[in-house]
């Protein structure tokens, strides 16, 4: 009974301060908001060891009792962690010449990258199959001779991709899929680039993500003691020191040509009108090892870089565009996704805006001789930081599999080459070149 007329007169002074607090935080200016929580937290804690100190001449007991209390929390909800039951994570083929795909083996990755569930481990172990919640093929290197030998209900067979697969005669990027090579409702999620698989994720390529934490909580906000507006000499009549190196126009690195979205016949009607330096094999500069950060730093010449894809395919988005955006240089992009959904507005240039060639490169040509226009296309970087790595797929698929709601659904796919493949098909670069040159 004790023990509880302490919780109830700890909640009432809790409940008091709170109130007194709320009412002084109104009449705080927007600069000091930060000082003032932490300050306040500061006395808040202060007041609750004096009123429970105060309130029993057994404070040692009474505090023992408040922390074994938040202990017994702390370790319910442990225990109730580890009582889910593992969730086994079988790669049954590599990704590419990656046994781990990348991600990494155990459990470990889940627990590293901050995934709110974390009681999944992926594994290569073959003698798991029985017992292993999903079961990962990645399509490139799927063959219907190496397969599980048993099935269970509870399992979820998983369709593995991030190539674009064009449906034409012109040679496949990488290998194409017939139908014929998978089993009807042999897989029962996706899990690839395209953003309406079961499980999406851009691991391979990047992300954007918003810095929250930099958002004001007003505009404008008042300026500390003793602090000048801008000098309005300085903002009419401003330069930008850090364009001084970029002293050339448009760089492309290109290894695959030719190619299904035709972006090599695009880029070369481009050059007729502005200067393109193309490294790699569709062009007559190199930089090795390709792809190192050697290269990359070569693109701080340049003000603009071609994120062509090789081919035009739904929610593909290669690491060429995080590239350009991670290196401060303004991406030239070119593919079959709606960038809008992928990147902040006015952080890239859109191909399939222009008419042709020539009005890209006209536009190209403004900019250059315009500091202030091309430097809002970094405005986006204020709020929004680039993640080249992005694990939020692989969290995504351990939460899945630990949805009781998902554990009811049955879902299998009849034909995955015809929702891959031909329900949305790939864009043929002839067809765009057609009506934009």
């Amino acid at each position: 009974m004790a023990k509880s007329k302490r919780k109830f007169k700890l909640k009432l002074w809790i409940k008091i301060i709170r109130r007194v607090a709320a009412v002084v935080g109104r009449s705080i200016p927007t600069k000091f908001y930060t000082v003032y929580n932490v300050v306040g937290s500061i006395s808040m804690c202060y007041l609750l060891a004096t009123v429970i100190s105060s309130s029993s001449d057994n404070t040692a007991v009474h505090s023992n009792d408040i922390l074994q209390d938040e202990e017994g929390i702390q370790r319910q909800l442990f225990l109730k962690e580890e009582s889910k039951t593992p969730k086994t994570i079988l790669f049954w083929t590599p990704y590419y010449n990656r046994s781990d795909y990348t991600f990494g083996l155990g459990q470990n990755p889940f627990i590293e990258f901050g995934c709110k569930v974390t009681n999944c481990f992926t594994t290569t172990d073959r003698t798991l199959a029985n017992q292993s919640d999903a079961i990962i093929f990645h399509a490139l290197q799927f063959s219907q001779r190496d397969l599980p030998a048993h099935r269970h209900p509870h399992q979820r067979f998983i369709f593995f991709l991030y190539e674009t697969i064009p449906n034409t005669s012109i040679p496949c990027v990488g290998k194409c899929l017939p139908s014929s090579q998978y089993k009807p409702h042999y897989f029962n999620w996706t899990m690839t680039h395209r953003r309406d698989s079961d499980v999406y994720v851009a691991e391979p390529y990047g992300a954007i993500a918003p810095k929250y934490w930099t958002l004001p909580n007003q505009l404008p906000d008042e300026l500390p003691p003793d602090t000048l507006p801008a000098n309005p000499a300085v903002l009419l009549n401003r330069n930008y020191p850090h364009l001084a190196n970029r002293t050339k126009m448009v760089a492309w690195f290109a290894s695959h040509c030719p190619t299904h979205s035709q972006r090599e016949d695009y880029v070369k009607e481009l050059s007729n009108f502005i200067d393109v330096d193309i490294y790699g094999k569709c062009g007559t500069m190199e930089c090795l090892p390709r792809n190192s950060h050697r290269c990359e730093s070569l693109l701080d010449n340049y003000k603009f870089y071609l994120a062509a894809e090789n081919s035009l395919c739904p929610d593909y988005v290669s690491e060429k565009f995080y590239r350009a955006l991670t290196n401060d240089i303004v991406p030239i992009v070119y593919g079959g996704a709606d960038y809008t959904q992928y990147a902040p507005p006015h952080s890239f240039i859109n191909i399939a805006d222009f008419k042709s060639p020539k009005d890209l490169a006209d536009y190209l040509k403004l900019l250059d001789t315009n500091d202030a226009l091309y430097m809002e296309y970094f405005q986006w970087k204020k709020h929004y930081a680039v993640v080249r790595s992005p694990k939020k797929g692989w969290c995504d698929l351990c939460a899945k599999l630990n949805d009781p709601n998902l554990e009811k659904k049955i879902k299998s796919y009849e034909d995955v080459a015809e929702w891959w493949v031909r329900k949305l098909p790939c864009y043929p670069g002839s067809s765009f070149l057609y009506s934009h040159t």
